[in-house]
């Protein structure tokens, strides 16, 4: 998925992380991705940077599955805890 998502972009070999949390309140799938783009978080294919919400919307609006695409670890770091605050995930 990260290689076709980054083909042709800037970042010609990303880092990424893939992981699952859960939301302190239910979202749906448009309300959540108008909260990456409204943070600057969705994933740009132009830049090979950002978040993907994958596996659909969660049925119970909370349990999301997402990967974070950068150009380095440390870019990944940083936007995966700019989403965790974004969408209010759960601590643990």
């Amino acid at each position: 998925m990260v290689t076709r998502l980054t083909e042709g972009s800037a970042t010609a070999h990303p880092a990424w992380s893939v992981a699952k949390r859960w939301t302190r309140s239910p979202l749906d799938f448009e309300g959540a991705l108008a909260l990456l783009r409204a943070s600057h978080l969705a994933f740009d294919p132009d830049r090979g940077e950002g978040v993907v919400l994958y596996a659909d919307a969660p049925a119970d609006g909370r349990s999301w599955r997402y990967a974070v695409i950068a150009r380095s670890a440390g870019d990944v770091e940083e936007q995966e805890t700019a989403l965790a605050e974004v969408l209010e995930f759960e601590d643990g």
